[in-house]
């Protein structure tokens, strides 16, 4: 029974129907026109403390909405306060206890009874032919109807309550012809003279015995005509002769029968249907390669019929629907016990995790599922939940965890920055496509100092090919665990997926990165076991020392410091001081500045270049590989990248003479003098203007 079936407005439809699952709940094991009772006083207490309502205000709803309904809900006021009737069946119908079925009445005593002409139409003395008569016993009632006896002859109870019987009158010839079982089956005379009694069955039934001889005789012509049956069974059985002959015309043509139905099936029936989308498909085709080639457009359709449905009796959630009605609803307890729960593991939750060890449900429960759909439903639409699972598990965060990473880069700024992989110049695909990546499930690539530094990764192309997509269209991030097994360890990763003109990335691996690697260094990231677990590796190597770039938080400037490592690493990406020691007058720019693209590259050239022209007219020239990663130390970066940026700036010229070094000539201003630089700084002329431009530096930690 739906929500439709019951009458009144919308909130007392669907409050009869909770009431009537409730009392049909209660009666699941009566019979299916049982009543069901419950009182008043006892919906309204359930009911106020699910809703949170008041209990007088609930109980005025209770009653208003079962008595719109009163076809299915029968009111009873009793001592106890006001009941509600129902049953299984819908509306409850008292049984009659009239009795209408009496067996006597039926049989002995009917209203109409049948004409009786002859005794025969009550017993029937159709029997086989025997050579003795059996009593057979026939109710005075019926002999009376049959008028083979008077009336005051039928026995009957004195006031008393003794029977009495009158003497039994003599019977004619007549009738005993008529009817000799009757007079046979009198037990009284049998009874009152046991010894007589024999010589009036044998002498009288004479006639009885005669008349049965042709009954007898007449058998033999019976048993005679078989003769001519059993003799002529010889043509019989020679006639199947052509019989059995025959059938082989009629099995060969059934041949040619079995072949053409499927010649005929096309031009009889229609099996393409055409949606109103004008998608057009033919049901004659397995349904594999239906789903294959049309799968993702069928539910796109299939979506958006479910959401152009104003009732919104289906509700969805990711890829799973459900029907509404069927949702279990949470309460605000409910809500509160889930976030207190979260917040005391202070870190994200599965759907499973929460049934099980709040609810007590496992999986072999026949309503898990529809309880676990009720449960990721419920929270999806509070403010206070965030969904961060992808498909396969289902996690969900709450307000007031602490933030994976720390506070270094903020959010708006990191998406601002790794923009350039959602404006085409990410190459990251250029060593291994997404293929390879997505079927092997393996990533390996190469670790920069900026994402050492901040233990991030930009979601690259790459990286988009090995984990899960969004679950939900409205999903900003999602939580992965990355396990360490030369390690031992886990990390709890955040992804950041791309939103409009903002780019996306990983955080969560500053711990790892800082303690087992380097700059330089080359990781690999495989899938797990699970959807959302992942394991992150390197290839382990001799122990190393070496000098490498350090940002130093406190003087916010970038140094050189002593650094032991045991991984294997590019030594033409690795920052040491003996191959690039100019990287410690990098200023280490706010994140507002680092966002500029332009301004970043300016300042690394000018720092890192070699100066080719004068100090009146200054020109600096550097490489490429040099330039690609002095700028991945301020910032996420690519070669398709810098290429634009150099091929569009009007600062910038490719050097004709040597191949793959870049030259930057930086504006003038009208007294000759760059446009940053001071007219007379009163430094010496080996002073580089990227000093005066950005700031002093001192060669302290050389």
């Amino acid at each position: 029974m739906t929500v439709a079936s019951f009458q009144g407005s919308p909130s007392q439809q669907e409050l009869a129907d909770e009431v009537y699952r409730l009392m049909t709940t209660q009666g699941s094991l009566f019979a299916i026109d049982a009543p069901i009772r419950q009182s008043l006083d006892n919906l309204a207490d359930y009911l106020a403390g699910k809703y949170q309502r008041g209990r007088d205000e609930i109980a005025a709803d209770i009653d208003a909405a079962l008595q719109a309904n009163e076809g299915i809900f029968a009111r009873e006021e009793t001592e106890r306060g006001v009941l509600y009737v129902t049953s299984r069946q819908g509306a409850y119908v008292p049984r009659s206890d009239a009795d209408t079925h009496s067996f006597r009445q039926r049989l002995h005593e009917p209203e109409n009874p049948l004409p009786i002409d002859d005794i025969s139409v009550v017993v029937s003395t159709s029997r086989p032919a025997i050579t003795t008569v059996e009593p057979v016993f026939i109710s005075d009632y019926w002999q009376v109807q049959a008028g083979m006896a008077p009336l005051h002859l039928v026995p009957s109870i004195d006031a008393l309550g003794q029977m009495s019987t009158a003497p039994a009158a003599p019977v004619a010839a007549e009738d005993v012809a008529a009817a000799p079982e009757l007079v046979i089956a009198e037990p009284e005379p049998v009874a009152a003279e046991p010894v007589a009694e024999p010589d009036l069955v044998i002498a009288e039934p004479e006639p009885v015995i005669a008349e049965p001889e042709p009954v007898i005789a007449e058998p033999e012509p019976v048993v005679a005509e078989p003769e001519p049956v059993v003799a002529e069974p010889e043509p019989v059985i020679a006639e199947p002769e052509p019989v059995v002959a025959e059938p082989e015309p009629v099995v060969a043509k059934p041949e040619p029968v079995v072949a053409k139905p499927p010649r005929q099936i096309p031009s009889d029936r229609n099996t393409v249907i055409t949606l109103a989308e004008g998608l057009s498909i033919d049901l004659r085709r397995p349904i594999a390669d239906i789903l294959a080639e049309q799968g993702e457009r069928l539910e796109q359709i299939l979506s958006e019929r479910i959401d152009q449905d104003p009732l919104r009796r289906i509700v969805s959630f990711g890829r799973s629907y459900y029907p509404e009605a069927s949702v279990v609803n949470l309460g605000k307890n409910d809500l509160r016990k889930i976030r207190d729960y979260i917040l005391e593991r202070n870190e994200p939750l599965s759907d499973t995790e929460i049934i099980a060890d709040l609810y007590y449900h496992n999986p072999r429960q026949a309503d898990y599922e529809g309880f676990r759909f009720s449960l990721n439903y419920r929270l999806h639409r509070e403010k206070d939940f965030e969904f961060v699972g992808v498909e396969g598990a289902r996690l969900w965060s709450t307000k007031g965890l602490p933030a994976i990473s720390g506070k270094r880069v903020k959010a708006a700024e990191m998406g601002q920055i790794t923009s350039y992989l959602v404006e085409g110049y990410d190459n990251s695909l250029e060593g291994q496509s997404a293929e390879s990546i997505s079927k092997s499930g393996t990533l390996t690539r190469l670790l920069t100092f900026f994402e050492w530094e901040y233990g991030v990764l930009p979601f690259d192309a790459s990286i988009t090919a090995l984990v899960p997509t969004p679950m939900l269209p409205d999903q900003r991030s999602a939580m992965l665990r990355f396990e360490s097994p030369q390690h031992y360890t886990s990390y709890l990763v955040e992804v950041r997926y791309p939103t409009g003109n903002r780019g996306g990335w990983l955080q969560g691996l500053e711990e790892f990165f800082r303690e087992h690697l380097v700059p330089g260094a080359m990781i690999t990231i495989a899938r797990g076991s699970e959807p959302n677990l992942f394991t992150i590796s390197y290839e382990e190597a001799a122990e190393t020392e070496d000098r490498l770039l350090t940002l130093d938080e406190k003087k916010n400037k970038f140094s050189f410091a002593n650094l032991t490592y045991f991984c294997a690493v590019d030594a033409d990406q690795v920052p040491s001081q003996s191959r690039y020691g100019k990287l410690k007058n990098l200023k280490s720019l706010p994140m507002g500045e680092r966002r500029k693209s332009e301004v970043v590259l300016e300042h690394i050239i000018e720092v890192m270049g070699e100066q080719v022209g004068s100090r009146s007219e200054p020109r600096y020239s550097i490489s490429m590989d040099d330039l690609l990663l002095s700028y991945n130390v301020l910032r996420p970066g690519s070669r398709n990248l810098l290429e634009h940026l150099l091929e569009n700036g009007e600062a910038f010229s490719a050097d004709e003479a040597n191949a793959g070094r870049y030259t930057f000539t930086p504006p003038q201003s009208e007294g000759g003098a760059s446009a940053d630089e001071p007219e007379d700084s009163g430094e010496g002329e080996d002073l580089q203007p990227a000093r005066r431009r950005f700031g002093r530096y001192t060669d302290d930690d050389e």
